[in-house]
């Protein structure tokens, strides 16, 4: 890793920790349903982004983190999802909140429906 990205990185508890997934956008009780259900499953999340899209996040973190630095191990061979990810993006970096709506339970998301209704 450089030792620019080694100092951006450094402390970061957020990218490579999970996997996030698109999902649409719950538009009819069986897709409501479906929220429900991922959100009774421990270490997964359900958020939507400030551009309105849906998504199922798995915490999970990436293999290649070493477990002492929290730092990437293979950074000079990291994926192409990953040499994509710029500071840009980085939820370190960010000016607030990454996501619009953010449901770790089931209640959170009940809570959620019924502001909407």
């Amino acid at each position: 890793m450089s030792k620019r990205n080694q100092y951006l990185c450094h402390g970061c508890d957020a990218c490579c920790r999970y996997v996030a997934i698109e999902i649409d956008k719950p538009t009819n009780q069986s897709d409501r349903d479906h929220i429900f259900w991922y959100l009774f499953h421990a270490n997964t999340n359900v958020f939507v982004d400030w551009d309105d899209n849906w998504f199922v996040e798995f915490v999970t973190p990436c293999n290649a983190l070493d477990k002492k630095t929290k730092l990437c191990r293979v950074y000079e061979n990291r994926p192409q999802v990953c040499r994509k990810h710029s500071q840009d993006d980085c939820v370190k970096y960010g000016d607030g909140p990454a996501e619009k709506h953010y449901f770790r339970t089931p209640a959170d998301y009940e809570k959620f429906l019924k502001r909407k209704k």
